[in-house]
């Protein structure tokens, strides 16, 4: 009765914490607050556009200027969340972006996407230029599924099948040539999808992005030329832009400065007249911003001046003064200037009561200096720009530069006050999901006292742990560095293991679980900090590719031999199964490292690449599935015929097919991780002294540490994307994602599994004390002579044995072997596991609830986009994939087929 009521309170946990992170989500990562519609801004004077046409060229990821001709270069600014959607939006409303593009992003879904009635460049070219004129698009879905209105002749492609970075990209050049005959149009816009795919395939180094980047170059030589040899292309304008950057690893979606630089060239033989030209290539700079830097908003402004039409009512843009002296007169560009910060002007109005912020403005000094407030340095500013109008208008072109120069910092300060992400936080949903946290540990802290666990080393460590991780979470450098506290918490525990099993025997055998966690720390970066050790490791094995291989290679061999020891069908057969089965991972590993990363296969012959190259990846990982399937096939009728003795040997089989899963699903430089910690599990379990709480302590900051050790961070750059298209084809939002997540968690889902080969190991560990114990009291169930019944006839079977309703039984001390520690235990397979899962459930719920709160406390402080957005988002992934799906789902199913149904 007392396990049947643990279970419900630990499924009633395991429901609710999901269930309140996701609420707490939707009231958390929501779109902009409405606002009052700003005034529009009424021309006082008609200005001649220099240009009739626009080719807005985006390519996906582009980091690099390209320029071509007479060309003005920038460095765009993207704001977090850099991601393809967020961006294009940003590119054409000239509006900051939330993280719930993030979600609109994966979903790829058009009706969650689709912007109705939303002002943009898009918009007002369409209406107020050349009615009569087309708007055409060619590439990727997601302007499409933005503005579906907008584009009167259009070819969307599918670019959310990342391994494609060819084909994409050809069924868009090959409209090129007949547009470029064509003077139908007004707008052509194209987005390019290709050198994204190969960065997140391969990384900015990779192989593959010369022969793209020579693509693009040729792509745009053709249209430049057309442009000056065409008579009805004379007046276009050619806009070549990215849409973000990258970081290190080919990924973007955070705010690390080679992810928010994207290059943004201005392109026409008419900016030979403002312009001598300007040096290209330019030396690499740490922040990746060459040339004039302007935020990525400021396009839509520029847009406007250059093509002709009003500036959208929410545009945060500011024109560039670069691009006033192209107009017919300088006077038309400082008056398309004014007419932009009278919008900007307007817009700020909708945020405060400028006859308010004037009064404050009056204590400024003539600099607009020592303000009491933003908002009076900005109304300050303003008056300037009204003072320098009217000595413009005096003085002529001479006053011309002051007034540039006042509307810039007008409205650049306008600029940086509404472009911070304002609250948009619905209350009564974070109060529900923190709600049903809270009332989740309250749940798990009474099944957990139903136990009676006595408090040992696991249980204050435990207690210690999640403690500290909590305080953590309301510093917004400690989240951003959050692999630092994992790190050293995982050594501290390594060390305290190894001290406290090891007493008597070595110190190098003590130590040899602390140096491994120490090696799998040096493995790869994580978080803003760089390692020099772990950048020295990088560049010995990717300039030693073969070494690579060779140190990767150990994992298959010790999966295949393990599997054979574990299949229970003979020596012979067992290893006539199990290496066919190594050999198809290990060959769909080196075909797809060819097809993403040829460079760590250099040393290659060349008829081996180029067979590689012919193989169907696709069909050979379905091979390699149905292979695992049916080994998993054998193992479960292994089980029904064999008795309780081949208990471990069934879980060791099962685990090491999802372990040869996992290596499907890594790159080939993590998988040298694999070794380093089977030799980690094997260290304990040879040692087969860690009690239960030990070991709910020791998956936890194993499986936390792995998850940075092999890459990962509370940034979604370093999602990686990779390993989700493995044996799909083309974009099953499902499946990738699935994949995706699990190829980002194969640390944790390797130590959470590892964690059941603990328990099972112990459970052995403690029936066989109470063998010995049994044996030593000649078969009775006495303590010092006394028996004490448990009320069903039973008496227990340990010494100074205390009852309880189900017969569970803590504290037990016997004459156990010289390697087992006397502590206390929860004996019974169920009661083992659910113990166990409850100390795991109870640290999800506290970390989740501890970020919750922190982005309730810090709701006002620029960190929560920075620092707690990011996090939260992977709060609920490892809410709902790692608890919910392997923790809780995964691991009961394992454990209820292979310990306790049998």
């Amino acid at each position: 009765m007392v396990l049947l009521r643990q279970k419900a309170l630990l499924l009633a946990a395991n429901l609710l914490v999901p269930i309140g992170a996701l609420i707490f989500m939707t009231g958390f990562f929501r779109g902009r607050s409405s606002t009052p519609t700003p005034a529009e801004v009424i021309p006082d004077r008609e200005i001649a556009a220099p240009f009739d046409k626009v080719v807005f060229m985006v390519i996906d990821a582009l980091r690099r200027l390209i320029s071509s001709g007479a060309a003005v270069p920038f460095t765009a600014r993207a704001a977090s969340p850099t991601l393809t959607m967020s961006r294009v939006k940003a590119m054409t409303q000239g509006t900051s972006q939330t993280f719930l593009d993030l979600w609109l992003n994966i979903a790829n879904s058009p009706n969650a996407a689709r912007q109705n009635n939303v002002d943009t460049w898009l918009s007002r070219l369409k209406n107020e230029r050349d009615p009569d004129k087309s708007m055409v698009y060619y590439g990727t879905k997601t302007w499409l599924m933005l503005y579906p209105e907008i584009f009167d002749r259009h070819d969307g492609v599918d670019s959310y099948y990342v391994p494609d970075f060819t084909i994409v990209d050809q069924n868009i050049t090959r409209h090129i040539p007949g547009e470029m005959q064509r003077d139908d149009w007004k707008a052509l816009v194209m987005h390019f999808p290709g050198l994204d795919h190969i960065a997140h395939q391969g990384g900015p180094y990779s192989a593959h992005m010369p022969v793209k980047q020579k693509q693009l170059d040729d792509v745009v030589q053709e249209i430049y030329t057309a442009i000056e040899q065409q008579p009805h292309m004379k007046d276009t304008l050619f806009i070549l832009a990215g849409d973000h950057g990258m970081n290190e690893k080919g990924n973007h979606g955070g705010s690390a400065p080679g992810e928010i630089a994207s290059a943004l060239t201005f392109i026409s033989p008419k900016f030979r007249a403002i312009s001598k030209g300007v040096e290209c290539p330019l030396k690499a700079t740490e922040n990746y911003e060459y040339y004039s830097v302007i935020e990525q908003v400021d396009v839509v402004p520029i847009l406007a001046g250059l093509l002709g039409f009003s500036i959208p009512m929410n545009s945060l843009g500011m024109f560039a003064s670069e691009f006033v002296r192209l107009f017919r007169t300088p006077d038309d560009g400082v008056w398309f200037m004014l007419r932009n910060a009278e919008q900007m002007l307007n817009l700020f109005k909708t945020k405060v009561d400028l006859e308010g912020v004037m009064k404050e403005s009056s204590v400024c000094d003539a600099n607009c200096s020592g303000c009491l407030t933003d908002e009076g340095h900005i109304a300050c500013l303003w008056g300037r720009v009204a003072h320098a109008k009217d000595e413009w208008e005096k003085a002529g072109e001479t006053g011309s530069q002051y007034l540039v120069k006042a509307i810039d910092d007008f409205s650049r300060a306008v600029q940086r006050s509404l472009s911070v992400p304002l609250n948009n936080l619905h209350t009564t949903r974070l109060l529900v999901g923190i709600t049903s946290l809270a009332v989740a540990m309250i749940l798990l802290l009474m099944g957990i006292s139903l136990s009676h666990i006595p408090v040992d080393s696991g249980v204050l460590g435990f207690g210690l742990v999640v403690s500290l991780h909590a305080a953590t979470m309301f510093v917004s450098e400690l989240v951003e560095e959050e692999h630092h506290y994992w790190y050293w918490a995982s050594l501290a525990w390594m060390a305290y293991v190894g001290i406290s099993i090891s007493r008597g025997q070595s110190w190098l055998w003590a130590t040899i679980p602390t140096v491994l966690q120490y090696l799998t720390q040096c493995w790869n970066q994580s978080g803003d900090t760089t390692y020099p050790m772990v950048d020295l490791i990088h560049d010995f094995l990717f300039e030693y590719p073969l070494l690579l291989w060779v140190l990767a290679l150990p994992a298959y061999v010790l999966s295949s031999n393990s599997l054979a020891k574990n299949l229970g069908m003979g020596s012979l057969v067992s290893r006539a199964i199990s290496t066919p089965l190594c050999i198809m991972a290990v060959a769909f590993k080196l075909c797809l490292t060819q097809r993403d990363n040829p460079e760590l296969l250099f040393f290659a012959p060349q008829w081996l690449r180029l067979t590689m190259l012919e193989v169907d990846q696709t069909q050979l990982l379905r091979i390699t599935w149905t292979y695992i399937f049916g080994c998993a096939i054998c193992l479960g009728a292994q089980l029904k015929l064999s008795s309780r003795a081949k208990k471990r040997d069934v879980m060791n089989g099962a685990l090491e097919l999802a372990n040869i899963y996992l290596m499907l699903q890594s790159r080939p430089k993590n998988l040298i991780l694999y070794p380093i910690f089977d030799l980690q599990l094997q260290w304990f379990l040879h040692s087969a002294s860690l009690t239960s709480t030990e070991i709910s302590v020791t998956s936890l900051v194993l499986a936390q540490s792995s998850f940075y050790a092999s890459g990962g961070s509370n940034s979604v750059a370093s999602l990686d994307i990779t390993n989700g298209f493995n044996g799909i084809q083309g974009y099953n939002v499902t499946a990738v994602f699935l994949q995706t997540v699990l190829s980002n968690w194969v640390g944790p889902v390797w130590w959470t599994l590892g964690a059941l080969r603990l328990l099972l190991a112990w459970l052995e560990n403690q029936n066989i004390v109470s063998q010995k114990t049994a044996k030593y009291q000649n078969g009775t169930a006495t303590s010092n002579g006394k028996a004490m019944s448990n009320g069903n006839g039973h008496a227990n079977g340990h010494s100074k044995a205390l009852a309880n309703g189900n017969g569970a039984t803590y504290g037990n001390k016997s004459p156990a072997t010289p390697k087992t520690r006397a502590a206390p235990t929860l004996p019974g397979s169920g009661d083992a596991f659910f113990g166990y899962l409850s100390f795991q459930t109870f640290y999800t719920a506290s970390s989740s609830l501890a970020v919750m709160l922190a982005c309730v406390w810090l709701r006002d402080d620029p960190s929560l986009w920075t620092a707690l957005a990011p996090k939260y988002v992977y709060v609920g992934l490892w809410t709902v994939f790692q608890q919910l799906l392997i923790n809780f789902g995964l691991c009961t199913v394992v454990w209820w087929v292979v310990v306790s149904s049998n």
